[in-house]
């Protein structure tokens, strides 16, 4: 990983499940690598890998999360609102890769700056969905995440 540090892991981006945080604090793993590779002006190589990372990341968390919807609905919660913004993500990076693959030049530090951006309004927007399968239940996940090994 690059020694540039973009996003530190902070308190208000825990939802209070195990595994969704740690998939979260994995993907901004992923996007401070970017960074950092960019910061020492290694973007173009950067790009070449992190479509592909970028993907398999969203796609591991994103069934976590719709397996969590599926089984432990939350009051007031649009699972199909959430779902497609998961889908809308998937779209994007697909875009992406798929132009980038065809010869496209695309600027590192825009790429970077919409996953960075889609992410942080994810796990603060929606994400926040996940604090609820919580409440009350001693021990943070309390099973919430059972059925979701990775």
């Amino acid at each position: 990983m690059g020694k540039h540090k973009h996003i530190d892991w902070e308190e208000r981006y825990a939802t209070g499940v195990e595994i969704v945080d740690q998939q979260h604090r994995g993907l901004i793993d992923i996007i401070n690598d970017l960074y950092g590779r960019i910061g020492e002006g290694r973007g173009d190589e950067a790009l070449r890998e992190i479509f592909g990372a970028l993907q398999r990341y969203a796609e591991t968390h994103f069934d976590t999360e719709e397996r969590l919807l599926k089984r432990r609905p939350v009051a007031g919660c649009h699972p199909a609102e959430h779902l497609d913004e998961h889908e809308t993500y998937r779209r994007r990076i697909m875009d992406l890769r798929t132009r980038y693959a065809e010869g496209e030049r695309l600027v590192p530090i825009q790429v970077f700056s919409f996953v960075e951006n889609w992410w942080l309004a994810h796990i603060e927007g929606s994400d926040r969905v996940f604090e609820r399968l919580t409440e009350g239940r001693p021990g943070g996940d309390a099973g919430a995440a059972e059925g979701t090994d990775l």
